[in-house]
């Protein structure tokens, strides 16, 4: 982004966002695509809070050019597989729609294989299919199929698809493979019944690709109409890939007016990497359990495929964990607290053959039959929406708190990018043997981030966070953000996150992409490979806290005794000399006390707290450090 305008963005401002009260607003669940032709699922304006903290960078994180495209609409769908890694031949692809005129291409819908086989340092592009007239090819995804044993990347597969557009809507879908020594080149369209199938592409080792896409009716209501999970399968005698389309087509609540409680555009699938264990899923109200919110929705195959179930619909109200992090519904007693998934949603599935979905989780604000859509924005206040990775377990499902997001998403009116909009881009990754699991999204500054038409600041600037967990040890890493304070700083726009991580003797590598965007959404970006976001196996703790920079904190305790009536203490340690203040917000997100302590020196200090003005129940203790905090719970008695 120009620098300029970052400072004068962050003079006028960056008072304001520090000086709001809280602002809890309802939001309706949108089950509508942004438009017909691009469909884009982007959910416009999320949730909101104060200040956006962040980790001090870790290393030297900088942006290589990489490649070009004619427009922004190859990169618009999160849950695109656009870039991979294949560690046994060392190669990263970057998968996208050309530039006229880069590499021979004569078309937008031209698909590109950039690739890189230095980790990262250069990279070459190959155009692997051609758009034709009438087939205009849209969205891809592209993989690596490595044959077992070949560690040769010339012996090695690209394999993709995406969706095609006849100008009125989408009605096939494209599919091919070339052997990486350019050989072996095999490219198809066939019928997907206007389904873009486009999500979840993964290619495991036993030679098959999968992706997932699904169709919806807009007249007379808008409702799923099927969904469709493609396979392909290796072909050693051919060396391409026999593609194939399977059809589902799952129940879900009914509206009065007969449109479906799903979002029929997040249909996406997840793979074991020996390809013997899938899942697929939606976010949405079943009609078989109906939990009365937005949740997961499942189906499962230990086949490879061959047959499906779907896992018992749970009921994430049960989990603690994420409840305790929301705020209740209006009119309930007693308080309740209930989970709304929202469209960000990605998965992979772990060494263990279990699901993780990284999710932005909301509050849902009622439980009346009226306004079950609806959930919570907290805005400029102490509250934020958290990021969970809910995952399955041979009982049911758990789930783990990531991180926090502070900014909304940026609605296509207000972007300043024709008529495109973006949200935190959450997406899933793990590593070759799936023992570790991360998630990426990206959020803005709060101190820069522009103020919206619905008073909730957006997401403008967005910066990069990633954070991992070792399903092994139990351990996982802060909520991290790479590019604060780097030449990238607010400028990540439409960011991708390998499927796969780099692993190599504890470092974990986390390659990832964003463009440089022009002033049109019509006009050519540029894409630039990130390098440098890297986790050490160090960075893997037991208890990593939230909402934290190491720069000003070491540590913040729980406060003892807890739950307390009367008094209760809190240590905090100081990395260094810094002003130092604290405050305590209830289970709603008011606030109810605060206090400043001025300047502290580095080293522990001792925080008194009474309950005398306090009823009983749940509150979040924040303490704050220079431009740092941690946040953390106590209970009243």
């Amino acid at each position: 982004m120009k620098k300029g305008l970052l400072f004068a963005l962050a003079l006028s401002v960056g008072t304001f966002a520090f000086g709001q009260s809280v602002l809890k607003m309802d939001y309706k669940q949108d089950r509508s695509p942004k438009s017909a032709q691009e469909a884009y699922d982007m959910q416009s304006m999320d949730v909101a809070g104060p200040v956006n903290f962040h980790k001090a960078t870790k290393g030297v994180v900088s942006s290589t050019t990489i490649g070009y495209s004619n427009n922004v609409y190859t990169m618009l769908v999160e849950q695109q597989t656009c870039l991979t890694v294949n560690e046994d031949i060392g190669v990263i692809q970057f998968f996208h729609r050309a530039k006229v005129g880069d590499h021979g291409a004569v078309s937008s819908g031209d698909m590109m294989s950039t690739r890189s086989t230095d980790g990262g340092v250069t990279w070459n592009t190959q155009m692997v299919m051609n758009n034709t007239s009438g087939h205009n090819l849209r969205y891809p995804s592209g993989v690596i199929y490595n044959p077992a044993g070949n560690t040769n990347p010339n012996n090695a597969f690209t394999a993709y698809c995406g969706p095609v557009s006849d100008g009125a809507g989408w009605q096939e879908t494209f599919m091919g493979s070339m052997q990486l020594d350019s050989t072996n080149v095999s490219n198809n369209l066939i019928p997907s019944y206007g389904a873009l199938i486009r999500r979840g592409v993964q290619a495991t080792n036993n030679g098959i690709i999968h992706a997932m896409g699904s169709s919806y009716e807009s007249s007379p209501v808008y409702a799923l109409d099927t969904n469709y999970l493609l396979t392909g399968t290796f072909n050693t005698t051919n060396n391409n890939f026999d593609w194939t389309l399977t059809k589902f087509t799952p129940n879900f609540v009914a509206d009065t007016d007969g449109s479906d409680f799903a979002y029929v555009w997040n249909f996406n699938t997840a793979w074991s990497t020996d390809g013997t264990i899938g899942y697929y899923w939606t976010i949405g109200r079943d009609s078989s359990n109906d939990t009365r919110s937005y949740m997961p929705i499942v189906w499962k195959t230990v086949n490879g495929g061959t047959s499906w179930s779907k896992m018992p619909v749970f009921n994430f109200s049960n989990l603690s964990v994420i409840t305790d992090m929301l705020q209740p519904m209006k009119g309930v007693t007693p308080a309740t607290s209930r989970p709304m998934f929202s469209s960000s949603l990605d998965g992979v599935v772990d060494a263990n053959g279990d699901l993780h979905l990284m999710a932005l989780v909301k509050a849902a604000s009622s439980d009346n039959d009226d306004s079950l859509g609806y959930s919570y924005y907290v805005a400029n206040g102490d509250f934020s929406n958290p990021i969970f990775d809910v995952y399955t377990t041979s009982t049911g499902w758990d789930a783990r708190h990531l991180g926090d997001i502070y900014t909304i998403a940026v609605p296509g009116s207000e972007g300043g990018y024709g008529d495109i909009g973006w949200n935190l881009r959450l997406q899933a990754g793990k590593t070759s043997d799936g023992t570790k699991v991360f998630a990426s999204w990206t959020d803005s500054d709060t101190s820069i981030a522009p103020t919206g038409s619905a008073g909730l600041l957006l997401n403008m600037f967005p910066d990069i966070y990633v954070a991992g967990w070792d399903i092994i040890s139990g351990k996982q890493t802060v909520a991290t953000n790479f590019t604060s304070g780097t030449s990238i700083y607010g400028d990540c726009f439409f960011q991708y996150m390998s499927d796969i991580i780099m692993s190599d003797n504890g470092t974990y590598t986390i390659p990832m992409t964003e463009i440089d965007k022009d002033v049109d959404p019509i006009n050519p970006i540029t894409h630039n490979y990130i390098s440098g976001i890297t986790f050490s196996e160090a960075d893997f703790v037991v208890n990593p806290g939230f909402k934290t920079t190491i720069d000003n904190i070491a540590s913040v305790s729980q406060n003892r005794p807890n739950p307390f009536n009367g008094n209760t203490q809190i240590d905090v340690n100081l990395s260094k000399s810094t002003n130092m203040s604290i405050s305590i917000i209830n289970i709603t997100g008011q606030k109810v006390y605060e206090m400043n302590y001025g300047t502290q020196s580095a080293g522990t200090h001792t925080i008194q707290l009474n309950s005398d003005n306090l009823a009983s129940g749940i509150y979040f203790y924040t303490v704050y450090a220079g431009n740092s905090s941690v946040t953390k719970k106590m209970i009243v008695k």
